[in-house]
């Protein structure tokens, strides 16, 4: 099946925990915009049984839901890539083979444009099992992903660089057939400068090792949560922005085209602790061009859903605002704050809204950039 997705239409790489909400923010994206992106869906674990104190699904159930899921929201038609946490301790119980042969199998076998990732945290086991099913499917389309690890944030650029080359060689394929993506995780606006210097450096080492079918620089600024930030309208800058914008300009990238990628309103960890203990505020974050918007209310636990109404309320009335035509996700605040009978949501109907106008705010930056 030919693909939608060229190497040079994409423009932007977004980082999205699987999960429903991200799942259904896609979904009413145009084939244009689905062309234009090159989603990395992580996986995320199976679901947790906490009062019980077990997993209520097996890895085979599990991927064939993720599967059907990601058929009904994001199609066969456009690439998608897919890293996990997988481990050599997830084992399957109904189908033979291991874990990780199985969830592509099941992707390719549905007809998902599934790309697998391989990340520098990647085991040799996972490396070989995933060069297994590709060799299978006859499928040759790679993603690499260079984390920068806590322990060790100022890797040398030629160590990255030889990272992608080794991995490129190992994988038998062409570099024009690998997305290289360098992802630096969370950022703040500590020491902005001496942040793009590095990377950008780390960067042109990729770049000069050879010619890769796009070069991505991914990074997330949105913190793990909102816990100290009172009741109200509060904004945060979007650093994972900026990082991009200032390192793209620096010299030692001159003339590349460089992919901007981010986390979205998400942090970059994902959140796996017992949801009971929890105490979740109503909030909304409302991407802008240089920061977001968060308008936070009370605990969903003591107050509901309900209070999201008159947050919609306080979000159309901002200067801000980018109104209902501008995305799937604005067009849901507006229907919220203006019509009654329109039910306030949920938290993942909040976090498609959000994921959905988000994306559609980067696309409309990216479209303004040119080779620098």
């Amino acid at each position: 099946m030919a693909l939608t997705n060229s190497k040079d239409q994409i423009t932007y790489v977004p980082v999205l925990k699987w999960k429903l909400g991200e799942q259904s923010a896609v979904q009413p994206l145009s084939a244009p915009q689905k062309t234009s992106i090159l989603p990395i869906a992580e996986l995320q674990d199976r679901p947790f049984d906490w009062a019980k104190d077990k997993y209520s699904k097996t890895w085979d159930k599990h991927i064939r839901d993720v599967v059907k899921a990601t058929v009904k929201h994001w199609g066969t038609q456009h690439e998608i890539a897919f890293d996990q946490p997988l481990t050599s301790a997830d084992e399957l119980v109904e189908s033979a083979g291991t874990v990780w042969e199985f969830f592509f199998a099941e992707l390719w076998s549905a007809n998902v444009q599934a790309i697998p990732v391989i990340s520098s945290y990647a085991s040799t086991q996972e490396i070989a099992a995933l060069m297994t099913a590709s060799t299978a499917a006859n499928r040759r389309r790679w993603v690499l992903r260079y984390v920068i690890d806590i322990d060790n944030p100022t890797p040398a650029p030629a160590d990255v660089a030889k990272w992608f080359l080794s991995t490129a060689t190992l994988l038998k394929t062409t570099p024009a057939e690998i997305d290289a993506v360098l992802d630096v995780a969370f950022v703040t606006d500590a020491e902005l400068t001496a942040q793009v210097t590095r990377y950008a450096a780390i960067l042109q080492a990729i770049f000069g090792a050879n010619t890769w079918r796009n070069v991505v620089l991914a990074a997330g600024a949105f913190p793990v949560n909102l816990a100290g930030i009172p009741k109200g309208t509060h904004q945060i800058p979007r650093t994972d922005w900026a990082l991009f914008l200032a390192t793209r300009l620096d010299s030692a990238l001159e003339g590349k085209n460089l992919i901007y990628g981010d986390y979205g309103i998400s942090h970059v960890a994902t959140f796996d602790e017992d949801p009971r203990l929890l105490k979740m505020s109503a909030n909304l974050r409302y991407t802008h061009w240089d920061k977001w918007f968060v308008i936070k209310g009370k605990s969903v636990k003591d107050f509901g859903f309900d209070q999201y109404r008159d947050i919609c309320k306080v979000l159309v009335l901002l200067p801000i605002y980018l109104k209902a035509t501008f995305s799937h996700g604005d067009q849901n605040y507006s229907a919220v704050a203006a019509n009654p009978s329109t039910g306030p949501g949920n938290a993942t109907h909040w976090r498609r809204d959000a994921t959905n106008h988000h994306i559609h705010v980067v696309l409309h930056q990216v479209a303004t950039l040119s080779v620098t």
